[in-house]
């Protein structure tokens, strides 16, 4: 059995392509293994979902929480039947395909598969699964659908189905993750505990942020992933925090080169003191 978990933030259930897509596929094919969809509404204004399959069910939080909260009050709401919790951002577009391969893959799982994950796409470039033991996943060998993994890869949230009972064992999401890297620690969290993931051939597409400052960045966001990155790489990570604090200089550089001044100064006040008012990063100072 299946819920479902999609999280909005400042955008109507009306403009979010998981949620049409989600609802038109209902529509046409009833999917009774699906038997919830919450809908988590991290947005300043309630907007109360009309003319949904009758499995939605609708939450909206007063302040916005982010995704770690938003998918441990789901966890908390999942009945004792639900084997599976699927993960879902606003922004993701659905296909039949992709459902029916993933209940069929669920099926057939091995008890140490702790997530299943379909390939995402930006437009052309694959952002799910990337390898995870290298600071420049982009460029580098991608991991390829219709196979399993042990070791070494990181699944993006949406689309991604885990198994309750997994998150159950760990204590459910992450808080030092509220939003950014939360896929990271869970990917690493899962190879941790000696589980596996499981990649499906199908891919679907979904529009990543981080790919483009100048279009869908702002300030305060790329300080919030600078402030879960070094998080990510200082505490849990660490093989890797050598490598990353290179590529902080060097990613400086490049954004002052490439004239996003803006950027490269964080960046670089980010490097020498940890953040804003010097604030080090470290779990005693969270």
């Amino acid at each position: 059995m299946f819920e479902l978990v999609v999280v909005l933030y400042q955008m109507t259930y009306l403009e979010s392509s998981t949620i049409t897509s989600l609802n038109k596929l209902l529509a046409s094919e009833t999917f009774p293994e699906i038997k919830k969809i919450l809908i988590f509404d991290n947005s300043k204004q309630v907007n109360e979902p009309e003319g949904l399959d009758r499995r939605f069910n609708y939450h909206h939080s007063p302040s916005n929480v982010g995704l770690a909260q938003a998918y441990n009050y789901a966890l908390s709401q999942c009945s004792d039947e639900t084997d599976w919790l699927v993960t879902l951002d606003q922004d993701t577009i659905l296909t039949k395909e992709y459902l029916q391969e993933l209940i069929k893959t669920s099926l057939e799982s091995a008890e140490a598969t702790a997530a299943i994950a379909p390939v995402i796409k930006d437009q052309k470039q694959q952002i799910s699964p990337v390898r995870s033991d290298t600071l420049r996943p982009l460029h580098s060998t991608l991991p390829q659908g219709n196979q399993t993994y042990s070791q070494d890869i990181m699944v993006i949230n949406s689309a991604t189905a885990l198994r309750v009972s997994f998150l159950q064992e760990i204590g459910g999401y992450n808080l030092d993750f509220p939003l950014d890297y939360l896929d990271h620690w869970l990917s690493w969290e899962i190879f941790i505990k000696k589980k596996q993931i499981s990649i499906l051939s199908q891919k679907l597409h979904h529009q990543l942020s981080v790919l483009n400052y100048a279009e869908q960045m702002n300030f305060s966001r790329y300080q919030a992933i600078l402030s879960a990155e070094r998080r990510y790489y200082s505490f849990y990570n660490t093989q890797l925090l050598s490598q990353y604090q290179r590529q902080l200089f060097l990613r400086g550089c490049k954004q002052i080169l490439t004239g996003n001044f803006n950027y490269g100064k964080i960046t670089f006040k980010f490097l020498i003191a940890g953040g804003d008012n010097g604030d080090k990063n470290t779990k005693a100072n969270q």
